[in-house]
């Protein structure tokens, strides 16, 4: 879980943002409070946090935009969808968000719920389909050893400029 700190929620206006425009004019019957709160989700993801290939989406099924992208270039594609924080949702209408998103026509087993309160502060929780199974344990060793290399290798780099940067200081090559 993460929070960010946002600007308010823009007012409905002439002066909109012209993706959002678009999107807007692509899908007419969505609400426009619910566009620019997508909207906000997208520009915290697109500039803020640096996903890749994001796009504002709708589903027809909710009646709710959302927002699709990448973490990062290597990670599959995954949704985002917005919700006020005065907005509740039930285990039924939670399982059907699952069913109702679609990335390349397929339902997602895993969703990010971006939750805005009225000053635009954002929390994300991820939501999955059932429950999750952990990692093999080859997995979770592979992972600690990377991170060990990494590390390890990160320490050695700076013992040798620590080094290095001493050795030049005793050599009397240091500034006055």
């Amino acid at each position: 879980m993460y929070t960010v700190a946002m600007s308010v929620l823009p007012s409905h206006g002439p002066s909109r943002h012209p993706i959002l425009e678009d999107f807007l004019r692509l899908y007419p019957s969505c609400d426009e409070d619910l566009a620019d709160r997508v909207f906000l989700i997208y520009q915290d993801l697109t500039e803020v946090r640096g996903w890749w290939y994001t796009e504002l989406a709708y589903s027809d099924t909710l009646g709710r935009p959302f927002v699709i992208g990448k973490r990062n270039r290597q990670t599959p594609r995954q949704a985002v969808l917005p919700l006020g924080s005065e907005e509740t949702i039930s285990l039924v209408e939670a399982q059907h968000m699952f069913s109702g998103i679609m990335i390349d026509g397929e339902p997602q087993k895993i969703i990010t719920l971006a939750i805005l309160d009225l000053d635009s502060t954002t929390v994300y929780y991820k939501l999955t389909s059932g429950l999750c199974p952990p990692d093999a344990p080859e997995v979770v060793t592979a992972r600690k050893q990377d991170r060990d290399r990494k590390a390890d290798r990160k320490r050695r780099h700076i013992a040798k400029c620590v080094r290095e940067a001493n050795e030049r200081l005793a050599d009397g090559g240091g500034t006055s």
